[in-house]
């Protein structure tokens, strides 16, 4: 994350040539593409951890206490 907000910090500098703008766009599309990548790979994590004993998930908001409305059981 923070080498991406060094490339947009970079892609908003008025001195940035357009060779070098193409060059940190791409580095910035593929950072972005493994960040996606790790979330999704985290995400699958997640559901493992919380799937119920029947195999069904229950879908939980994380850091919200156990009354707080949106849990339940998803249909996923």
């Amino acid at each position: 994350m923070k080498e991406l907000e060094k490339i947009v910090s970079r892609l908003e500098s008025p001195d940035l040539t357009l060779t070098n703008a193409l060059e940190n766009f791409e580095k910035g599309v593929a950072l972005m593409k493994t960040c996606d990548s790790h979330l999704k790979t985290a995400e699958g994590k997640l559901k493992e951890l919380i799937s119920g004993e029947d195999g069904e998930f229950i879908e939980r908001i994380l850091n919200a206490s156990p009354d707080s409305p949106g849990e339940g059981q998803s249909d996923d």
